[in-house]
C-alpha cells in the first residue's frame, strides 16, 4: 500500500533546513520529492519520502533535534481543514475524536486512538514501523501542540511517550516539549488525565464544525480504500498488544470471521498473508533502527514467546534476528548496551 500525505507535513523544513546547514532543495530531490511541494501545502506526496526528508536532513547536519526543530514552527492550522473542525468541537474528547476520524487526510500512514484505563487517557499515535524517529518526533510533538492549543500553553501530559531509544542529550526535548519523554515505549503518543478529555474547548462554534464536517465528508466519499487495506492498518494497531487474532480484526470490523475471510479472498488477500507482512514490517524497523531487546522486538511484532520469533524468523530471513541486526544495522545492538544474542 502506498500511502500519501499533505505536503503540509513539510512545514518548516526549508527554514529548519537552512539554518542547520543543509540544502532542502537537494534533500528534497533525493527522496523523489517535488519542490513544488514546499508552496503548496495540499500537494500530495509519498508518506515514506517525506519520512526519509526528516532522516536525510538530520544525517546530514549533524542534528539529531531536526525534527524537535520543526515542531517549533507547527501550529494547528498546519492541518488543513481538520484543524476547523477539530478547533470548534465542545470538548477535548470531541476533538480527538474527529482527529482520530480524519488524521488520513493530512497523511494517512498513521491513525490515532484514544483509551481510557481509569483516571488516565492514553492517546496513542500509530504508524507503519518504516516511519523515522524524526517523523515520529515530530507527530508526537503536532500532538501536543494541538493540546496545549485547545487547553492553554500552561497544560501539561502526565507522561511522554517514544518507542525509540534515548539519544545522550534530552535538553531539545525539554525545550519542545516541555519535560523529558520516556522512552523504549511500547507506543509512541502522550498519557494525559481523562478528566481532560471532557473540559470544554473556549469559544468553540458547533455550527462551523458541522459545515466542516459536511465539507471533509464530501472529500471522504472520493477516497478509495481498499478492504485488506482496512485489515492491514488494524493488524498494526493491535500488532504490539499481543492479540491480533482473526476474531479480533473482525470485531473490530463489526463482522464474524468468515465474512472476514470472504472479503479478503475476493481482493485476493489473506489474513495469514496480512499479518505475516506487518511482523516482517514491524520487525525489520525494530532491528535496524532501535537497540531495543530480541524479547521486546518478538512481543512487539506479537509473539508470545522469544523461541516462536527466533523460528519464523529465521524462516521468514534466511538468518537469525542477531545476524539481521549485525549486518544491518551496523551493530546498534551493541551501541545501545544490548549484547547480540544467537537468537534463533
Amino acid at each position: 500500500m502506498s500511502h500519501l500525505a499533505r505536503a503540509a507535513g513539510l512545514t518548516g523544513f526549508v527554514e529548519v533546513a537552512l539554518s542547520v546547514g543543509v540544502d532542502p532543495y537537494r534533500i528534497a530531490a533525493d527522496a523523489g520529492v517535488p519542490a513544488a511541494a514546499f508552496s503548496d501545502p495540499d500537494m500530495k506526496v509519498a508518506s515514506r519520502a517525506i519520512s526519509q526528508m526528516y532522516d536525510l536532513a538530520a544525517e546530514r547536519s549533524g542534528a539529531s533535534d531536526f525534527g524537535l526543530r520543526v515542531v517549533e514552527t507547527r501550529k494547528l492550522s498546519n492541518l488543513g481543514p481538520i484543524a476547523l473542525v477539530i478547533r470548534e468541537q465542545p470538548t477535548v474528547r470531541k476533538a480527538l475524536a474527529q482527529l482520530a476520524r480524519y488524521i488520513w487526510l493530512q497523511n494517512d500512514a498513521y491513525s490515532v486512538e484514544v483509551e481510557e484505563t481509569g483516571d488516565i487517557a492514553v492517546l496513542r499515535m500509530n504508524a507503519p514501523a518504516w516511519v523515522s524517529r524524526q517523523s515520529v518526533e515530530i507527530s508526537v510533538g503536532v500532538g501536543l501542540r494541538l493540546l496545549r492549543e485547545l487547553l492553554g500553553e500552561a497544560w501539561r501530559p502526565q507522561e511522554i511517550c517514544l518507542a525509540h531509544a534515548a539519544p545522550p542529550y534530552l535538553s531539545a526535548y525539554r525545550r519542545v516539549y516541555g519535560m523529558a519523554p520516556r522512552f523504549n515505549q511500547d507506543f509512541n503518543g502522550l498519557v494525559i488525565a481523562r478528566a481532560d478529555l471532557d473540559r470544554p474547548i473556549t469559544n468553540a462554534d458547533p455550527a462551523l464544525a458541522r459545515q466542516m464536517v459536511r465539507y471533509i465528508e464530501e472529500m471522504a466519499a472520493s477516497r478509495s480504500s481498499s478492504f485488506g487495506d482496512k485489515v492491514r492498518e488494524i493488524i498494526l494497531m493491535l500488532l504490539p498488544n499481543g492479540d491480533c487474532t482473526v476474531d479480533r480484526v473482525a470485531q473490530r470490523l463489526a463482522m464474524d470471521r468468515r465474512t472476514l475471510h470472504r472479503r479478503l479472498a475476493a481482493e485476493g488477500e489473506t489474513f495469514s498473508g496480512l499479518l505475516n507482512a506487518a511482523r516482517r514490517e514491524t520487525a525489520e524497523a525494530l532491528l535496524t533502527r532501535s537497540g531495543r531487546s530480541f524479547r521486546n522486538v518478538a512481543e512487539l511484532a506479537g509473539f508470545s514467546s522469544l523461541s516462536a520469533f527466533a523460528h519464523w524468523f529465521r524462516r521468514q530471513f534466511g538468518c537469525t534476528a542477531s545476524d539481521y541486526r549485525a549486518r544491518g544495522a551496523g551493530g546498534l545492538a551493541t551501541a545501545a548496551g544490548h549484547t547480540p544474542l544467537p537468537v534463533g
